[in-house]
């Protein structure tokens, strides 16, 4: 069940957050949408993949965290095991709404700032403070608010970077069957990954194309995440002996 309210200093005075991510605070899920500007910091620890997104017909990226349903592969007793975070993680349990207020004369959609009341990690008696004791915004909601910008900023480009990579037809589906240790096996169909051969053969028009719009690194950056996929495996292994 999710209650997405607005946000407000009044109403929601005493609430906390308790940002400790563990099993059963709502983090229990095997992918989670990501940005080309996170890619820099994510390539290194998940496997960045897409997936089609059925009501826009681009394709999203995707970090993920494990292979069957609700498992997280990198939550453990002890915390998140990695050394960064997707922002929609750590946004958690906040979200972007839209209010239509009047700017300059013209009623606009501004985005605002929502929270899931419902949300595991939501109470008033531990965790961070969301607002200073006489109203003021906490850090921890400073870096809530930057975080929600930057993925409304990367939506947008997050469609670019479809759309340019569907016309360079670059983008393939990718099979994954797997058999793990124990002998139990894993099929995951729907992802799609960066086709290498295609990418190679590109003339300098198209990479010219990819430069400029700021696309051609996020390109390498999901490549050189493919490793990831093995350590995810081995983590998956590593479950299954505990």
């Amino acid at each position: 069940m999710t209650k997405h309210v607005l946000l407000d200093n009044v109403t929601h005075k005493d609430l906390k957050v308790a940002t400790h991510y563990k099993k059963g605070r709502g983090y229990d899920v095997n992918a989670a949408r990501v940005f080309p500007v996170e890619f820099g910091q994510l390539q290194a620890e998940y496997p960045l993949l897409f997936i089609k997104n059925s009501d826009t017909g681009h394709f999203d990226t995707i970090a993920l965290l494990g292979f069957a349903d609700d498992e997280n592969l990198y939550l453990t007793d002890n915390g998140w095991d990695a050394a960064s975070l997707p922002l929609t993680v750590e946004r958690q349990p906040f979200l972007i709404g839209f209010q239509e207020q009047d700017v300059d004369g013209v009623p606009t959609d501004v985005p605002v700032v929502h929270i899931d009341l419902d949300h595991p990690s939501v109470g008033n008696d531990s965790g961070q403070r969301v607002f200073l004791e006489h109203g003021g915004e906490s850090p921890y909601l400073e870096r809530i608010n930057s975080v929600l910008m930057t993925i409304h900023q990367g939506h947008e480009i997050s469609q670019s970077f479809s759309k340019l990579l569907v016309g360079l037809e670059l983008i393939e589906s990718l099979a994954v069957n797997i058999e793990f240790d124990d002998g139990s096996k894993q099929g995951l169909s729907g992802l799609y990954t960066i086709n290498e051969e295609k990418l190679r053969g590109l003339n300098a028009s198209a990479l010219e194309a990819l430069h400029k719009q700021g696309h051609l690194q996020s390109v390498y950056m999901m490549l050189a995440s493919m490793p990831n996929l093995s350590r995810l495996i081995a983590r998956k292994n590593q479950s299954l002996k505990s």
